[in-house]
């Protein structure tokens, strides 16, 4: 029983840092980013998601819809990508609404 104990253990440790690896290449810092409002309820089994309009993830209104940055798009869907915002890195949304400007900037948006 041992072993397969192992076996499992040892088995798992190059699935976990190939997610890690993808992860960490998918936004480099520094770069001009691209990222997709997205219906979190609408994953599909390959893993992508439907693209919304911009207006359903600006303010936080709206529950159910974030951000995917650097995602790919094909055919309204995006894929691939990662929700965490990446640092020092500008972001524009694919509607043209820019969400970080590069360097030390902040959050661009309304506000009191």
């Amino acid at each position: 029983m041992r072993k397969r104990s192992r076996a499992l253990v040892l088995g798992a440790i190059p699935a976990l840092s190939a997610m890690v690896m993808s992860a960490c290449s998918v936004v480099d810092e520094g770069q001009e980013v691209t990222a997709d409002c997205v219906d979190t309820s609408s994953r599909a089994d390959d893993g992508s998601y439907r693209r919304v309009d911009d207006r359903y993830c600006e303010g936080g209104s709206h529950r159910g819809y974030t951000y995917v940055y650097g995602g790919n798009l094909y055919g309204g869907r995006v894929r691939r990508g990662t929700t965490i915002q990446p640092k020092d890195t500008a972001i524009t949304s694919r509607g043209g609404r820019v969400i970080v400007r590069g360097g030390f900037g902040g959050r661009i948006g309304g506000g009191s």
